[in-house]
């Protein structure tokens, strides 16, 4: 038995007996209104009669006032004769310390009520307060180390040697085997440990922790050990006396676990296409956590293994574990790592990898394809030499296509696909000699970049209206500029959408003469991706905004209805107003159209040979729409720009096509709604 459970069976055992409660002694003298208390106390043998101090409180509403002191158990009569009433009996044994290597601090209260005319038993049971660090060296240590070795044992969080010594932290330093008593402060709950000592080879060793939630009348042990299967490692333990509370803050530094080959050194790369490899797993305690981890996922080994995986124990510190070729059926192709993570009871650790090469398909990164041009670089890892090894890819679930993969100038095998497009998920698999082979992967390409305020929601008003919010960059704009002046065509907001839009606005536009005192021109309503400026009574239209491409779209589509009037206004041409609506995909060209220089018009039917363009599509006609209608431009792209990127696009609409003609109709309008780029 230990000396603590020793110790909580003395304090159990009440050393005076007294009468039964409510039991009368006629023994004891009583004045009129008086009881008695006969107090039966419990201390440890060691401790010296003068170390016990006895106080005796009456309670009355709640407020303790003392009436008795006693400095000595000798000092305590048998029978204490009190009035009537409520009390409370306090006893501290030892000295109360910070730090000690001698004295333990008890202490215990007992509350207690006196009768008239009865003899009442008191009992109080005095708890240790201190909290025992015991630091125990073992013979090892004085063997292997040089003498000066020390352990000091601190109330704080933190080892400061400067405010040790100074005394501002309050510590014990052992320089052998002892057992040590602290008493927390307030609000501290933590022990630190630091051991110093110097090996005549290896030189100076530290090693230190942190023992938390520190309990009173709890033991905490920090054996020092120099481990003889591992010279040079250090084996430290804090362990808590099984009298008390559970607590275990165990920190091992003896030698880790090993995980080894059989028959091959696991620091090599393996191959997946491997019958079988065997790794020897092995401790010096036994083995409570194994894990092991690929592609992010991780297996708890000792509760289940994964298929292809195999886990044989031998015993509590040793294991075998099995990796078939199976296992690597639901592992991505190329060089992938298997992390092993192994832990013993005694704090031993163990993190190793493993590199394997992995027959199959690789991830597709992103620099494996590039939506404009629609291409796409599958690459397979592929081990041995087949005769034929190609990559299939099936789109959105539909059929497998397979197609040819060569040797690259890395290693793998590479397929080149085209067609590989936007907002499409595609699953893509290895087939080697017309067998299936590793795992099937899968990635789904972004949606296409939209334009932005392609719904026309977004507008504010300045000294004219403007389709774009507060604040944002400008992308859309008319040429409402002016006031009055020429060019102020009338594009605004307009709350009259297409059926089944979920927004709240379109873009109304409408041609008309501008004038200012009388002096005027024609001015086409219109609505385009670009800048506008005045120029005296003519405007410049430059066409042509930045746009991040993400992909390369097929055709733009939006919704419009408008009406053609007959012209009234200039002399380009005469009958039927007509509308035009363009799309052009540039190198990064822009157009600037100047109303006074006709050779600056922009002419749709010259898109094919118009320099810095890579697409373009346009519909153009005097038709008219009363109601809302979806229309679609194909984008054409041009074979002589096929290696360009794209960094512009522009976008135009106007109900009357001869504008820069100043000739057209004041009768045609033209509304637009959620303008959209498919891909």
């Amino acid at each position: 038995m230990t000396i603590m459970k020793k110790l909580l069976a003395l304090l159990s055992v009440v050393l005076v007996v007294a009468s039964c409660s409510k039991d009368t002694d006629t023994k004891v003298e009583m004045a009129s209104g008086e009881g008695a208390m006969r107090l039966g106390l419990a201390m440890p043998a060691e401790i010296a009669d003068e170390d016990v101090v006895i106080k005796v409180y009456k309670v009355d509403q709640g407020n303790e006032s003392l009436i008795r002191r006693y400095d000595a158990v000798a000092d305590v009569p048998e029978y204490l004769a009190l009035l009537e009433g409520d009390y409370v009996a306090k006893v501290q044994v030892g000295q109360k310390r910070a730090v000690s290597f001698d004295q333990k601090y008890y202490y215990g209260e007992q509350e207690f009520a006196v009768e008239r005319s009865v003899v009442t038993p008191v009992t109080v049971d005095c708890k240790l307060q201190s909290t025992i660090v015991k630091v125990n060296y073992d013979a090892t240590v004085a063997e292997k180390l040089n003498e000066g070795y020390f352990t000091t044992v601190a109330i704080a969080e933190s080892y400061d040697a400067q405010a040790i010594a100074t005394g501002d932290v309050h510590s014990l330093r052992f320089e052998e085997s002892n057992e040590g008593y602290v008493m927390m402060p307030e609000g501290q709950t933590s022990l630190y440990w630091h051991f110093e000592g110097a090996h005549p080879v290896e030189g100076e060793i530290v090693k230190e922790g942190l023992i938390e939630n520190v309990k009173p009348a709890a033991k905490y042990t920090i054996t020092l050990k120099y481990s003889k299967d591992a010279p040079g490692n250090l084996v430290f333990e804090a362990t808590v006396d099984e009298s008390v509370e559970e607590y275990d803050d165990t920190m091992i530094f003896s030698p880790d676990p090993t995980i080894l080959g059989d028959g091959f050194d696991v620091g090599e790369v393996q191959l997946s296409t491997t019958a079988t490899r065997r790794y020897n797993i092995s401790s010096l305690a036994t083995i409570n956590m194994m894990t092991m981890s690929i592609e992010g996922v991780q297996h708890n080994l000792l509760e289940s293994t994964p298929e292809g995986v195999v886990l044989t124990k031998i015993d509590d510190v040793t294991y075998t574990l099995d990796i078939n070729a199976s296992f690597f059926a639901n592992v991505a192709g190329g060089e992938q790592s298997i992390s092993f993570y192994i832990e013993d009871v005694d704090g031993g650790k163990l993190a190793k990898d493993v590199v394997y090469k992995v027959q199959g398909v690789l991830p597709l990164g992103a620099a494996d394809y590039d939506l404009w041009f629609a291409r796409a670089s599958f690459k397979a890892m592929v081990l041995g030499n087949p005769s034929s090894v190609k990559i299939a890819y099936s789109a959105n679930g539909g059929d497998w296509n397979e197609v040819e993969a060569v040797l690259g100038a890395d290693g793998n095998y590479v397929a080149q696909f085209d067609n590989f497009f936007a907002a499409t998920t595609y699953a893509y698999k290895l087939v080697v000699d017309g067998e299936d082979f590793g795992k099937n992967l899968s990635i789904a390409t972004a949606a296409g970049a939209q334009l932005p305020n392609g719904d026309m929601e977004r507008w504010h008003t300045a000294s004219w209206v403007l389709p774009y919010g507060q604040g944002d960059t400008p992308f859309w704009l008319t040429g409402n500029e002016g006031g009055n002046m020429v060019g102020a065509t009338l594009t605004q907001s307009s709350t009259d959408v297409r059926p089944g839009s979920t927004g709240k606005c379109s873009a109304q536009l409408k041609s008309q003469f501008a004038s200012l005192m009388g002096i005027g021109k024609f001015a086409a309503g219109n609505l385009f991706t670009g800048t506008f400026m005045l120029n005296g009574m003519d405007g410049i239209v430059t066409f042509g905004r930045d746009f991040s491409y993400t992909a390369k779209p097929k055709s733009l589509s939006f919704w419009m209805k408008n009406n053609e009037g007959a012209i009234d206004q200039g002399s380009h041409a005469s009958g039927t107003d007509i509308y035009t609506v363009m799309v052009i995909i540039t190198d990064g060209t822009t157009f600037s159209v100047n109303t006074k220089d006709e050779s600056t018009f922009l002419k749709v039917d010259k898109l094919e040979s118009t320099p810095g363009v890579i697409g373009y599509g346009y519909i153009t006609g005097s038709d008219s729409r009363a109601e809302w209608t979806q229309e679609t431009i194909n984008i054409t792209y041009r074979e002589d720009m096929a290696n360009q990127k794209p960094k512009k696009i522009v976008v135009s609409f106007t109900p009357s096509g001869y504008g820069d003609y100043f000739c057209g109709s004041t009768n045609s309008w033209m509304y637009v709604d959620d303008i959209v780029l498919n891909y």
